[in-house]
């Protein structure tokens, strides 16, 4: 059987799953709340970052402002929606001169929910691509804790056009399942680019340690019909302010690689103020693949590079920060030097009633 007719059948029988379970939990459900109860009202959020970036000597002034909408429909569906506006701003003559540059716009996704119950939930419209998970849960400058992409991020993630299904099982004391299934179509309209591709991703989540591995597998639909695969793992063990985070993807012919990141927080630190500070180490290696420049965004030769990030949360939402980074390449060595703040907002687009 070939890779593409299993794929379309994977997909067909998780949504055949997917609606046996939805159908199964409809007379077991109850209203989540009565016309006497406080409804929920519609959000804003994002995030604001102003992080100037020396790369191989050259400064980039990144400014980023990505605001975020969810508006509640009722009591099964969510709308949710996130936008992005970043400036690299560049001396116009290289090194010297007036900084200039142009504001990209991007529409990271906007997508309906429907809650269908506690085993699936139902996703129509752009939504990131689910491909590991930095680009779900860590890409937000607020949320990262080093500035950088990682080297292997433009492989397999980015947005979709499409339908995504995504839920958890419990399946004993201490083991959670979580998977996402996900097709997406091809789209070439701006600020709605797609690549047309069918995906999932599965991973266990251990509470009791707070440790969490998982696998993804994308097959590409179009062009090279290329086939993506994917791990993951998060430990933030619960004894020690430590976060571990790593990813590996790989493909044969755009290429493969790893990260690793450890971030630990000084909550015991003698001098007050240090409390609030975490200390940040990332390494990366990226190993160009059988078609270089395949996917312009990959690295076009083999790289390496270790990262150093100092973050200091002055209030909650409000991070100040600074890294140091060092790449390695057959191309030549150069350093990366980052400062600068981020900021997290959160406004409420109504009064409960």
């Amino acid at each position: 059987m070939s890779f593409s007719l299993f794929s379309r059948r994977f997909l067909a029988s998780v949504c055949l799953a997917m609606s046996a379970l939805s159908h199964a939990q409809e007379g077991t459900q109850t209203a989540s709340y009565s016309v006497n109860d406080s409804q929920p009202v519609p959000l804003l959020s994002g995030g604001l970052a102003f992080v100037p970036t020396w790369e191989a000597g050259t400064p980039t002034l990144v400014s980023i402002i990505s605001p975020v909408l969810l508006a509640p429909l009722g009591k099964d569906l969510v709308f949710e929606s996130r936008a992005e506006f970043e400036g690299d701003f560049q001396p116009r003559n290289g090194t010297a001169g007036d900084f200039t540059g142009a504001v990209q716009k991007t529409l990271d996704y906007m997508q309906l929910d429907y809650i269908g119950n506690r085993y699936v939930t139902i996703s129509a419209g752009r939504f990131l691509t689910p491909f590991n998970v930095f680009n779900e849960r860590l890409y937000p400058n607020w949320i990262r804790n080093t500035q950088s992409d990682p080297l292997i991020f433009p492989l397999g993630t980015g947005s979709d056009d499409g339908l995504m299904f995504r839920g958890g099982i419990s399946a004993g004391k201490n083991l959670n399942l979580n998977y996402t299934a996900y097709f997406s179509s091809l789209s070439g309209i701006d600020h709605f680019e797609s690549e047309r591709h069918v995906g999932a991703r599965i991973a266990a989540f251990l509470p009791r340690e707070r440790l969490e591995i998982g696998a993804s597998l994308q097959h590409q639909l179009q062009q090279q019909h290329l086939n993506r695969l994917g791990w993951h793992l998060v430990w933030q063990p619960m004894r020690v302010p430590l976060e571990l985070r790593a990813e590996g993807a790989f493909s044969g012919p755009e290429g493969s690689g790893l990260w690793l990141e450890g971030a630990y927080r000084l909550p015991n630190a003698r001098f007050a103020p240090l409390r609030r500070a975490q200390v940040v180490a990332r390494t990366q290696a990226f190993q160009t693949g059988s078609i270089v420049g395949l996917n312009r965004d990959l690295p076009v030769s083999d790289t390496k590079r270790t990262e150093f990030t100092f973050n200091y949360f002055l209030k909650d939402g409000w991070k100040a920060l600074a890294g140091y980074g060092r790449t390695f390449t057959a191309l030549g060595n150069s350093n990366i030097w980052t400062v600068g703040m981020t900021y997290r907002f959160l406004l409420p687009l109504g009064s409960r009633q």
